[in-house]
């Protein structure tokens, strides 16, 4: 079978490997001229060479906010000297690479290719229209089956803020934050209380002369039991911006230098004509069979999507069920997989949750049904459990060091030199 892939992300990268190990005939094309997606950290913002938007969202001294050891490919561990659990953006880059090398990836990629229409065609072949940026040529192609891995964190969502226009100072997205050299003695104003508008405070917080964080809700903090410096000011929303100081909507005020907007990401596929016959809102696409196959054209494949979730096991997870589907594993009609995905959407609905959000909230139900389903070899059990127990207990704690013992146990062990303490699950 013919497969078309797209986005030499991780989740790209997992679903090429795991396609050729079937057997598929496979070419992947990516934009940049780089793999690793979302983990390459550039310079530069706004638009590439080519005047098409940067993906990144890469700041310079990001660390990640999970063990690495929730960020690994099926059996492919990171090398032995990274002893440490909570490790960099380039560290996490180089074991991408890594991977690619490995599997030998790089001759069915095709760098510097820019996605501009995907469109079902007769017979169920897709036709796919891509440019190669560094020639101009458009090329048309053919395949029998489409994976889209393009992720969910590159296109910003800006809130609508009245008065911004009156600001004197900068206003701008964490999409666009690269490092702190703009904020040093600065009074600077955080938008959003999520994860990485959390972890944004805390390092404006080291060289500013104030931090002030803006949320909606206290429901995020309590949520993911993040901690913030206590001299941080928290204020409500915002009711209006002036020249040199925001009004919040409980009355107070607070003078303001730069305004930065950790507000999240919306979903962009803009190459998905109608007749791929999806619903896209910013956060959700519908419908998804299992938050993979696309109900109503079953060639068609999307790698990534679920949110708050062990990500790169998944990725390996939805290929290896996906190509199950398409050996006949699983035996499904149109009208089932419709009836699935419109009892998700009812159960969310009156549970009160979103439906990009409650599959990380039943994570490991997923897993087990991805696996059960297509009669796969499910993910290691460990996984879950180290997400679990990160989720309830250690959540914002960068110095606890994880090891997998085995497919069943782990281990966690705080290596501050004043407490250390071990304890094996």
């Amino acid at each position: 079978m013919k497969i078309g892939i797209i986005g030499a992300g991780a989740a790209g990268l997992a679903a090429l490997k795991h396609s050729l190990e079937e057997g598929h005939d496979c070419e992947l094309f990516e934009q940049t001229g780089y793999i690793g997606g979302v983990w390459k950290y550039v310079d530069k913002v706004g638009l590439d060479e080519f005047g098409l938007p940067i993906h990144t969202s890469m700041y310079e001294d990001l660390r990640t906010n999970l063990p690495k050891e929730l960020m690994m490919f099926e059996d492919f561990p990171y090398k032995k000297e990274l002893t440490h659990s909570y490790i960099t953006h380039p560290e996490v880059l180089e074991y991408i690479e890594d991977y690619a090398k490995f599997f030998k990836l790089s001759t069915h990629i095709k760098l510097y290719h820019h996605l501009e229409v995907v469109s079902p065609g007769p017979g169920g072949i897709w036709s796919v229209q891509v440019k190669n940026l560094k020639t101009n040529m458009v090329e048309k192609k053919e395949f029998d089956s489409i994976m889209i891995c393009v992720g969910n964190y590159s296109d910003p969502i800006v809130p609508k803020l009245p008065g911004k226009n009156k600001f004197n100072g900068s206003i701008i997205h964490s999409h666009d934050f690269r490092n702190l050299n703009p904020y040093k003695n600065k009074r600077v104003l955080i938008v959003g209380n999520g994860p990485s508008g959390l972890d944004i405070a805390a390092k404006v917080f080291e060289v500013s002369k104030k931090v002030i964080q803006c949320q909606r809700t206290s429901k995020q903090l309590s949520e993911f039991k993040l901690k913030i410096p206590d001299d941080i000011i928290i204020k409500p929303e915002i009711d209006e911006i002036f020249e040199h100081y925001v009004k919040f909507i409980d009355g107070s005020e607070e003078e303001i230098d730069d305004i930065i907007l950790c507000t999240g990401y919306r979903i962009s596929l803009p190459f998905l004509t109608p007749q791929c016959g999806l619903e896209v809102d910013d956060h959700y696409v519908k419908y998804l069979y299992k938050h993979t196959i696309n109900v109503e054209h079953p060639s068609m494949a999307f790698v990534g999507m679920p949110k708050n979730i062990p990500l790169f096991p998944m990725f390996c997870l939805q290929a290896r069920f996906y190509l199950a589907f398409l050996r006949g594993n699983i035996t499904v009609t149109k009208d089932e997989m419709r009836q699935d995905v419109e009892e998700y959407m009812e159960d969310c609905e009156q549970s009160g949750q979103q439906p990009h959000m409650k599959v990380g909230k039943k994570f490991n139900q997923f897993f087990a049904d991805l696996a059960t389903l297509a009669d796969i070899t499910p993910m290691k059990p460990v996984i879950p459990k180290i997400f679990d127990y990160l989720i309830k207990e250690a959540l914002g704690n960068y110095n606890i060091k994880y090891t997998i013992l085995n497919d069943e146990d782990f281990e966690h062990m705080l290596y501050n030199v004043d407490d250390v303490n071990t304890k094996q699950e």
